[in-house]
This record gives structure tokens, sequence and C-alpha cells, in this order.
């Protein structure tokens, strides 16, 4: 690989989710992260409520899906994705 080449476009993206559509990608980031940090050694004693994944009903000020406003699907500031 070329070292003095330029970042790839894709690497600079940013975008901000709100709505039902970050719950998607919360539920399943927590899926592949839960699948993929297995415990070990000592790590297999630690409980649930120690992981570091953030846990939503611990913190009550962050809305739950049903409260979650999205945005009106012809809105020029929603982006429509797959």
């Amino acid at each position: 690989a070329d070292v003095t080449s330029p970042r790839e476009p894709w690497h600079d993206l940013h975008c901000r989710l709100d709505g039902p559509a970050a719950y998607d990608v919360l539920t399943n980031f927590e899926e592949r992260w839960s699948k993929s940090s297995k415990p070990h050694g000592i790590e297999k004693l630690k409980r649930a409520e120690d992981d570091s994944l953030l846990n939503l009903s611990r913190i009550p000020d962050i809305l739950k899906m049903a409260e979650a406003p999205c945005l009106d699907e012809n809105d020029p500031e929603a982006w429509h994705v797959q």
C-alpha cells in the first residue's frame, strides 16, 4: 500500500441517526459486540452490568424507541440509505 496516497473517501463520512433507525444500529452493534467479545479468563467472573456496553435501562433520560421522534419521509433533511 502506498502510504503517500490520500485517505479513502468512505473514511471521512459522518452522519447522524435519529429515531427507530438509531435503535436498529444500536441493536446490530450490541449483537455483533456480544458475539465477538466473549469473556476470557478472569473476565468470566464479571457481571453483565459491568460490561462496556451502554445499558439504556440504567439511564432514564435517554428516550425509549417508542418515544423517539423521526423525520417525515419527504423532509429534505432525511436520508434514504440501504
